[in-house]
């Protein structure tokens, strides 16, 4: 017969759905587009490189969006390769990476983006967004609220960057939340941990049998 979940597990599930219902579709982001800084006059084989450049992301995000994440994978590391300092070939490949479920790998690449988008503060904000996310999806708690903080830090540096603060926030407040409940459930493991006598569950509603 089954039984009523305990509180705490209630409660625990509550937070974490809550976690991700505030996640934003952040798997669309390879369709937008941004650019990389201000142009700067270029010879002929500069501007070759940067219209094949362009041309990688451009149908490795038609790849993306038909969720072909191996193809877009390839397609945005040509486009890497080519320009290595263009923060959005680094980011689109770590959206199509995480897409693929490569966390760690797209943890990189997106470290590549941030590196590469100093100059361009709303492709900055957009790759601290989606690293504090990544923590999120990691359960690294601490981490997550460090990693929104670096956000919500860079949006009041640059207020014209197209960030969301509020988001950030309450995203904070639930990862307060969550770290409290996971401390409490950490006490309740280390109880269980002292009544149990050689992997075997001691019941202290029952008395130990008399000794002959």
């Amino acid at each position: 017969m089954s039984r009523t979940p305990p509180r705490q597990t209630r409660s625990r599930t509550a937070l974490l759905l809550s976690l991700g219902w505030l996640v934003p579709a952040v798997a669309l982001a390879p369709l937008l587009a941004w650019g990389d800084g201000a142009k700067k006059p270029v010879d002929a084989a500069t501007a070759a490189s940067n219209r094949e450049y362009a041309n990688d992301c451009a149908q490795g995000n038609i790849r993306y969006a038909a969720h072909d994440f191996d193809g877009a994978i390839a397609l945005y590391r040509k486009a890497v390769e080519l320009a290595p300092r263009q923060a959005t070939g680094h980011y689109f490949l770590g959206e199509a990476q995480l897409a693929a479920g490569n966390l760690t790998e797209a943890e990189a690449s997106w470290g590549r983006a941030l590196e590469a988008s100093d100059r361009d503060p709303s492709l900055h904000a957009r790759v601290l967004f989606v690293l504090a996310d990544l923590k999120e999806r990691q359960r690294k708690w601490d981490d997550a609220k460090t990693a929104w903080q670096a956000y919500l830090d860079w949006a009041d540096k640059h207020p014209n960057a197209s960030a969301f603060p509020t988001s950030a926030l309450s995203r904070q407040q639930i990862l307060d939340a969550v770290i409290k409940q996971d401390k409490q459930d950490e006490v309740v493991r280390q109880r269980i941990a002292a009544n149990l006598d050689g992997g075997v569950f001691s019941d202290p509603s029952k008395s130990p049998p008399a000794s002959k």
